[in-house]
């Protein structure tokens, strides 16, 4: 299933909607939108770097396909759970 969504959304650009953003070591805290703290980790703080509308998702698989060693279908399936994620804590949006 996460395929289909991944066709789906694997040519928007994600933004940061966040208020404020502190990395702390391999920990990122972020105030979302909705005025929620969210602990991020050292690889979710990575996506959300790059959620500056210059990315889009598949750019951004790719650039994590060169930091880590999996298959390209289960870096797609959890970066799909992690856009999910921010987007309903209001931490990033899809342009």
């Amino acid at each position: 299933m996460n395929n289909e969504i991944w066709e789906h959304l694997k040519l928007k650009k994600p933004v940061s909607v966040s208020l404020k953003t502190r990395k702390n070591e391999s920990l990122t805290v972020v105030a979302a939108s909705s005025m929620e703290i969210c602990f991020l980790n050292e690889t979710a703080g990575f996506i959300l770097n790059l959620c500056d509308e210059s990315h889009t998702l598949e750019s951004i698989c790719d650039e994590l396909l060169e930091q880590y060693d999996v298959s390209r279908d289960e870096l797609t399936d959890d970066l799909v759970k992690v856009i999910r994620y921010m987007q309903w804590k209001r931490i990033i949006k899809l342009c």
